[in-house]
């Protein structure tokens, strides 16, 4: 079984945000509703992956508009910056222990199920 590609593809990630819109004005959030925060980061990363789209092809202006709606969306979802990378110090694993776990001679019959 092979992965799937994890990058999704141009036309499925349009169709994450315009479906999302159309659910959005469906909910109608007013003052006494307001969206919950994963749809809006939800939002800010589906732009942001269309905004590498777009740069990709060389088209800068839509990709600096789709940014700029990544970071609002970004915003009104609460997010702050995210946390800086951190190294993170393991142990070194300890050395394997071979053990040969065959039962040579002894005391047992062959007959015995035990």
């Amino acid at each position: 079984m092979q992965l799937q590609d994890t990058v999704p593809s141009l036309w499925r990630l349009r169709w994450d945000v315009a479906s999302t819109r159309v659910l959005v004005w469906l909910a109608r959030p007013s003052e006494a509703r307001v969206l919950r925060p994963e749809v809006h980061l939800f939002l800010a990363d589906r732009y942001g992956r269309l905004a590498r789209h777009h740069q990709r092809l060389g088209h800068a202006r839509r990709a600096i508009e789709l940014d700029q709606m990544a970071e609002e969306e970004f915003r009104l979802g609460g997010g702050v910056e995210p946390p800086p990378a951190v190294a993170v110090a393991m142990p070194v694993p300890r050395p394997r222990v071979l053990v040969d776990a065959v039962a040579r001679g002894g005391p047992w019959h062959p007959d015995d199920a035990a």
